[in-house]
C-alpha cells in the first residue's frame, strides 16, 4: 500500500509506490478518457476513465513557438518505429536524440537516428523520450524541448488498434446496465471480461447488469480479447459513483510526488491519489523550465539551489469545481567531482583554443554527450554527438568571449578541456 509521510514544510512525499496507481507497473492499454453520462434525473454519476497509464510529459526551455512531437508505428514482434514531428518556430534546430529504457540491461539508451526502430521484448509499457536541441532566436541562447511517452509494444501490430470502451445503457436505482462499445478495426472481439470493482465479475461480450451496494466509487474494468490467431488483449477502467457531488477537495485529492536526482539531472514522478478523477500535472523547476505530465526530467545548471514545484489540477463529477494543489521542494545541485581533464601530450578533445566561431570536435568511435560550461558554472550549450571517424565542426559564434569548460561523456567516462573564446 501507499505509505504517506509529511516533511517539516508540510509537503507530501512517498516512501513506497502503489502499483495500482503508477502506470509503469500496469500492463494496460488505456483508451482516451471518456465521461460516461446518465439521465440527469437519476442519481448515478460516473467518473471519467483515468488516464494514468499515459504517463510521459513535455519539458520545454525553448520559445513556445517550437513544437515537438513524435508518432509511434507499431510492428509485429514488439518492435516500434518512431517518427519525429518538429516545428522549430522561432528557433534553429542544432541536434536531436532519442532516449529509451532498456529493461534487459536496466539502462537508458541514447539513439541519434532520425527515425529509429526499437526492438522490445514484451508488451509492458516502456518510456520513450525525444529531445530536440535548438538555439532560441528570441532569447539568444541554447534551449531544448523534450517529449516523453509511454509505449505499449504488441506481439502483432494489428493489436494496437484494439480500443476497449464502454458506457452506461440504463440505470434502475443501484442496478446499472453497461454497454460494450469496444472497437477493433483490424479484427473482431471474441471475449469480454467485466470486473465491477466490488469483488464481482462476469465474462460476457454483451451488455451486463450489476446491482451495486453503496455509493462507491467503484473501479469498473472491461478487458476485451481479440479472436484467433492474434488474441489481442486490452483493458479500460472507469470509475462509477452513485452518490452526491460537491465533495471537499481534501476528501478526493491527496497530492504527492517523488524526486530522483543524479548530479544535475532531476526527475519527478507524481504519486497523487485522485479517486479516479480527471487530473492535469504541471511542473516549475525554479529556473524558468516547465513541464507537464506525470513524469518529467530536467538538467539544472550546477552550483545552485532551486525551488521545484508540482501543481495538480483535479476535476470531475465528484467535485463542484476544479481542485488545485501545489507543493514545493528545494533541490540543491552540487558541482560534479572526479572530472578527468586531458593529460599533457594527449590529443585535444577540441581545437583551436582560443577559438572564434567554430570548434573542431575530435573523432570518436562511440556516441558522446557534449556540454560547454561558462566561467559562472552555467551550461550554455549541450548536445549529443554520434560516433564519427573524423572531426566535426561545432558552431559557437553566438557565445560571449571568455573562458569555457568543454565536457565530453561516453561509455568510457567523462573528460574535460578548458577553452578560451576570443572577442
Amino acid at each position: 500500500m501507499l505509505k504517506r509521510i509529511r516533511n517539516d514544510s508540510g509537503c507530501a512525499s512517498c516512501s513506497n509506490i502503489d502499483s495500482d496507481h503508477m502506470p509503469l507497473t500496469r500492463n494496460l492499454l488505456l483508451a482516451a478518457p471518456l465521461l460516461l453520462s446518465t439521465n440527469s434525473a437519476l442519481q448515478a454519476q460516473v467518473l471519467s476513465g483515468y488516464d494514468a497509464a499515459k504517463g510521459g510529459g513535455t519539458l520545454q526551455t525553448c520559445d513556445t513557438s517550437m513544437h515537438v512531437d513524435f508518432a509511434i508505428g507499431y510492428q509485429d514482434g514488439y518492435a516500434c518505429l518512431f517518427n519525429p514531428d518538429v516545428q522549430p518556430g522561432s528557433t534553429t534546430v542544432t541536434g536531436a536524440q532519442w532516449d529509451y529504457y532498456h529493461y534487459g540491461s536496466s539502462e537508458w539508451v541514447t539513439n541519434y537516428a532520425g527515425s529509429p526502430t526499437v526492438p522490445y521484448s514484451s508488451p509492458q509499457p516502456y518510456p520513450m523520450c525525444y529531445t530536440v536541441q535548438a538555439f532560441d532566436q528570441m532569447a539568444s541562447q541554447p534551449c531544448i524541448t523534450t517529449v516523453c511517452k509511454l509505449v505499449a509494444p504488441q506481439a502483432y501490430a494489428v493489436c494496437a488498434g484494439l480500443a476497449p470502451n464502454f458506457g452506461i445503457l440504463a440505470v434502475d436505482g443501484s442496478m446499472i446496465t453497461f454497454e460494450n462499445l469496444s472497437l477493433f478495426p483490424g479484427g473482431s472481439v471474441a471475449d469480454a471480461y467485466w470486473d465491477f470493482g466490488d469483488g464481482s465479475s462476469i465474462a460476457t461480450a454483451s451488455s451486463p447488469s450489476h446491482d451495486f451496494s453503496g455509493a462507491g466509487p467503484f473501479e469498473v474494468c472491461l478487458t476485451v480479447v481479440g479472436a484467433a490467431p492474434t488474441y489481442c488483449t486490452a483493458t479500460l477502467c472507469q470509475w462509477l459513483y452513485l452518490g452526491p457531488s460537491g465533495m471537499p477537495c481534501e476528501e478526493v485529492v491527496d497530492q504527492g510526488f517523488v524526486v530522483l536526482q543524479y548530479e544535475n539531472l532531476v526527475g519527478v514522478m507524481d504519486t497523487s491519489l485522485t479517486t479516479g478523477m480527471n487530473a492535469g500535472y504541471s511542473w516549475h523547476f525554479g529556473d524558468g523550465a516547465v513541464a507537464t505530465g506525470r513524469i518529467a526530467a530536467h538538467a539544472y545548471v550546477p552550483f545552485q539551489s532551486y525551488e521545484l514545484c508540482g501543481t495538480l489540477r483535479v476535476w470531475g463529477p465528484l467535485l463542484s469545481d476544479t481542485c488545485v494543489s501545489t507543493i514545493c521542494r528545494e533541490v540543491t545541485i552540487l558541482p560534479v567531482v572526479g572530472l578527468d581533464e586531458q593529460a599533457e601530450g594527449q590529443a585535444p578533445l577540441a581545437w583551436p583554443s582560443p577559438f572564434t566561431d567554430v570548434l573542431q570536435i575530435g573523432a570518436s568511435r562511440t556516441p558522446r554527450r557534449l556540454a560547454l560550461i561558462d566561467a559562472g558554472g552555467r551550461t550554455v550549450m549541450e548536445t549529443g554527438l554520434p560516433a564519427s571517424t573524423a572531426s566535426r565542426p561545432l558552431h559557437v559564434g553566438h557565445l560571449a568571449a571568455g573562458s569555457y569548460l568543454l565536457t565530453l561523456e561516453d561509455e568510457h567516462g567523462r573528460f574535460a578541456q578548458r577553452l578560451v573564446k576570443q572577442p
